[in-house]
């Protein structure tokens, strides 16, 4: 695929071609994960903390927890499952 020529070797621009994709393409997935992690979990975080106040239970629990202790657990929570689920696809 990055052999460009089609000589059987890959050269220097066809090496370089294909770090530049490879870097692209890594680039990509980073800020997904990123953007997911930064921004949608802690979001996420507060979003379930509201909702699980009313629940018998639990609700005490995380009505203790201060926000940024909770919004922490939800984020590595949700990164831990996104990074589990790449191991299956």
């Amino acid at each position: 695929e990055c052999d460009l020529n089609l000589d059987g070797q890959i050269n220097h621009d066809e090496f370089v071609k294909f770090i530049q994709k490879l870097t692209t393409d890594t680039l990509v997935v980073v800020s997904q994960g990123l953007l997911v992690t930064l921004v949608v979990a802690p979001t996420v975080a507060m979003a379930t903390k509201k909702a699980t106040e009313g629940v018998p239970g639990v609700g005490k629990v995380v009505q203790k927890l201060p926000n940024s202790i909770y919004a922490s657990l939800v984020t590595l929570a949700m990164v831990w499952f996104q990074t589990s689920r790449e191991g299956i696809e």
